[in-house]
């Protein structure tokens, strides 16, 4: 049966229609920009209104935007049926206090356990955009997120399962870092590319993520990351990176048509990967995420619908009994039917309603609130990773060659981490020992060399350095690097 996916991103919506399965079958694909400025469920609800007849016949799957769900990958140990489905719900409870939540089943293995992609999103956002959706006249059937779909997708790439890679998904001002073990998925992280694709700060940013998720896998020795592979960019704009990511000693390969699905004439599967992950099932028939379920009942956490039935049942037994014996509790029984009928026109009354519909406006609006703050933050921290160079690095440049070295700072980039300078010593250098002492004080990524030249009685070893990523402290220690670098020239000339 035909499905249609509606994929929400900050500008646009990505249309698709198509039969979904292991090899999704696309047969329609649309790139419904929105228009305007100002609230982002206001322009989703402009742009759905505007959509054709052609995209509302069917019951739609909708993968939410990255900024109104949350995700986590857990392991489970391994369970079938009802045993699996009450692990998952206490997991859900423990991992999501605050959201709506559902799972996936990624992968199981008896002696592993069970893999579950978990996502959550807060019921009012879910009500809103259920409400907007139905207001532009689509039929809601599913609504996900979107990591569940692209692990889906990497699941199904030629030789997935025997590769340790990082995963690179461009979206329109955001990238995808997913780390995968050899089929199992690792860890994952989402970064705002403030950069224009093809430039030299665009390739900056992607170096840099690549390179935190290595600092990440530092930590994990029995991780061996060997490539890149990337998606969702061209190859010239991604091309600014290459240098960058094989310093770090990986390979980089573009997916280009790995995808496991049959596009329309024309289209390429790399553009509509959010689509084809909510169409891509594994398989065999498993669990799906699926949000929607959840707003439409409220409640509904897995399984405890059943263990609420089971302990309400005695109570109502003996109530039954005490009806049959008991006026008064006869009585009373009508009195509180009565009480509740009295309540429950209250709660009918259209002022009481009024009130309500504003709070759960008001509501929406500290949701989009808190998401910018959340955004704010992360933009924050994206801005203050850059090289650190003071006057206490330099000292300990220095000291790792010994006082009879003198430094002659000749270059120094911030923008890319690397520092030029010459080493000047009237003995001899040792050159293996003086690089291994430079590596080993933490400041550099590499250390790399030219040679010596003696002139005057000086031995000079030109040296070219890409120095750690660290966030400066704003301590007396800071200096400027001009200052530093006119300082050491001037001085090293006075010697």
């Amino acid at each position: 049966m035909s499905q249609t996916v509606l994929a929400f991103q900050e500008n646009t919506i990505l249309a698709a229609r198509g039969l979904p399965g292991k090899s999704p079958v696309l047969s329609e694909v649309q790139q419904l920009r929105l228009q305007g400025q100002g609230d982002a469920f206001d322009r989703w609800q402009r742009t759905l209104t505007a959509c054709g007849e052609e995209w509302k016949r069917d019951p739609v799957c909708l993968v939410l935007p990255a900024n109104l769900c949350a995700t986590r990958v857990l392991s489970l140990p391994y369970g079938r049926g009802k045993q699996l489905a009450e692990m998952a719900a206490r997991e859900l409870e423990d991992s999501f206090r605050n959201e709506t939540a559902d799972y996936s089943v990624l992968r199981r293995d008896k002696k592993t356990g069970v893999d579950i992609c978990a996502g959550g999103a807060e019921a009012a956002s879910l009500e809103h955009i259920l409400k907007i959706c139905q207001e532009a006249g689509f039929v809601v059937g599913k609504i996900t997120v979107p990591l569940e779909g692209y692990l889906h997708v990497l699941r199904q790439l030629p030789e997935y399962g025997e590769r340790t890679a990082i995963y690179l998904f461009f979206e329109e001002e955001s990238m995808l870092s997913v780390l995968c073990q050899e089929g199992r998925y690792v860890y994952s992280s989402r970064s705002r590319l403030f950069s224009e694709r093809g430039t030299y700060d665009f390739g900056t940013e992607i170096v840099r993520s690549v390179s935190g998720i290595l600092q990440f896998s530092g930590n994990k020795e029995h991780l061996n990351i060997t490539e890149v592979r990337y998606a969702g960019c061209g190859k010239d704009d991604f091309e600014v990176g290459m240098d960058g990511i094989l310093g770090l000693h990986l390979q980089v390969f573009p997916m280009m048509e790995e995808l496991n699905a049959v596009m329309p004439a024309g289209e390429s599967a790399l553009d509509w990967i959010p689509c084809i992950g909510a169409l891509t099932c594994p398989g065999r028939k498993e669990k799906q995420i699926d949000l929607s379920r959840a707003v439409r009942h409220p409640g509904w956490k897995g399984d405890r619908t059943a263990g609420l039935i089971r302990h309400v049942f005695p109570f109502a037994a003996v109530l039954l009994c005490c009806l049959a014996v008991s006026a008064v509790v006869a009585g009373l029984n009508l009195h509180t039917d009565r009480r509740i009928r009295a309540l429950q026109a209250e709660m009918e009354d259209e002022t009481l309603q009024k009130k309500y519909r504003e709070f759960l406006d008001l509501q929406a609006e500290q949701h989009r609130f808190d998401a910018g703050i959340a955004e704010t933050g992360q933009t924050i921290s994206a801005l203050s990773s850059y090289p650190e160079f003071s006057s206490s690095v330099l000292h300990r440049i220095q000291n790792a060659g010994g006082s009879g070295i003198t430094l002659f700072i000749t270059r120094c980039d911030m923008e890319t981490g690397i520092l030029v300078f010459d080493a000047s010593s009237r003995e001899v250098l040792d050159i293996p020992s003086y690089i291994l002492k430079l590596q080993k004080t933490g400041l550099f990524y590499t250390v790399d060399y030219t040679g010596y030249v003696y002139e005057n009685g000086w031995y000079t070893l030109s040296l070219s350095c890409t120095m750690e990523g660290k966030t400066p402290s704003g301590g007396e220690d800071a200096v400027n690097v001009q200052e530093v670098a006119e300082n050491t020239v001037e001085e090293g000339g006075a010697e």
